[in-house]
């Protein structure tokens, strides 16, 4: 199990203000609307040429591909309430149920099950939020519980996907909700939603330290993902705001989204250049051209 080496970095609010006034440059064009009349769209994963995505308050998953949008998983499949979703290399979706408090495998041969439901005292999980997978093809997903400034029990799992072997990796946090990797596998990203804080995992050294803490109220880190060059993009629940954040730490850019309730991203598209964004206040699915390809997750 990893330890905390620090939970405070705090950014200068002159900082804040010069970046409002200018940007680099790391969006382009404006904001168009994929899917709308959801319920509360999450966990958006892009794989070949089509985007899922959970939709969590009505129990289903969609599936978008050449702009027709279509139901991959619903409750009639055993689904509750679903949120974060990621692709392995061989197609397989791996799916956080916070409705039953476990993590599912969809098979790339179309076959639901349960990779892992217990944790390390063999009780369900809290509530799983958002997944990522490895370049060695390991799971990782956390799962929080209470979002209070004063209690600190949310958790970060690893999951084996052959065997479903399940470890506990870190404990103590503070509503760990995004997650996502830095392009060489090296870095492991994760968003604690009460603090405002996005943590650095160091994996080959075990080292767990804050990146960048985020502007503070009633906002929050959310999903995340990196472009290729190793660069963080954040969705800020609540602040209505898409954050880019630099592998050192600094505050590149920021782009306001058509609703507050941005709850996370992904790139997507032929060339990669294509941001796909779940926005909770419209209940709409965005996407808007980046300047730099994401990242590959496989």
């Amino acid at each position: 199990m990893l330890k905390r080496l620090s939970n405070i970095l705090s950014v200068p609010v002159l900082f804040l203000l010069l970046l409002s006034c200018g940007s680099p440059g790391y969006f382009e064009g404006e904001f168009t609307r994929v899917a709308d009349e959801l319920n509360f769209p999450e966990g958006p994963a892009w794989r070949q040429d089509e985007l899922v995505f959970s939709n969590c308050y009505s129990g289903w998953i969609g599936r978008i591909q050449d702009q027709v949008l279509d139901t991959l998983l619903s409750a009639r499949d055993g689904l509750v309430n679903t949120n974060g979703t990621v692709y392995d290399a061989e197609g397989n979706l791996y799916i956080c149920e916070y409705g039953k408090g476990s993590i599912l495998k969809y098979s790339a041969k179309g076959v639901l099950t349960t990779l892992s439901a217990r944790d390390h005292h063999g009780k369900r999980f809290n509530r799983p939020n958002d997944i990522a997978v490895s370049p060695s093809g390991m799971v990782y997903f956390t799962d929080p519980k209470s979002y209070n400034k004063d209690i600190y029990d949310g958790r970060l799992f690893r999951v084996d996907p052959r065997t479903g072997t399940t470890v506990w990796l870190i404990d103590g946090l503070q509503f760990p909700n995004g997650l996502c990797f830095s392009p060489d596998g090296q870095v492991l990203y994760v968003g604690e939603s009460v603090n405002k804080n996005i943590l650095k995992v160091t994996c080959g050294m075990g080292i767990l330290d804050t990146l960048i803490t985020l502007p503070s109220g009633n906002q929050d880190p959310d999903g995340m993902d990196c472009d290729v060059k190793g660069n963080l993009y954040v969705a800020y629940f609540g602040g209505g705001k898409i954050y880019v954040v630099s592998p050192e730490g600094t505050l590149l850019d920021s782009l306001k989204t058509p609703g507050k309730k941005p709850s996370n991203l992904e790139f997507g598209g032929a060339d990669m250049k294509t941001l796909y964004v779940t926005e909770c206040e419209t209940n709409s699915i965005y996407a808007i051209r980046t300047k730099h390809a994401g990242a590959k997750k496989q």
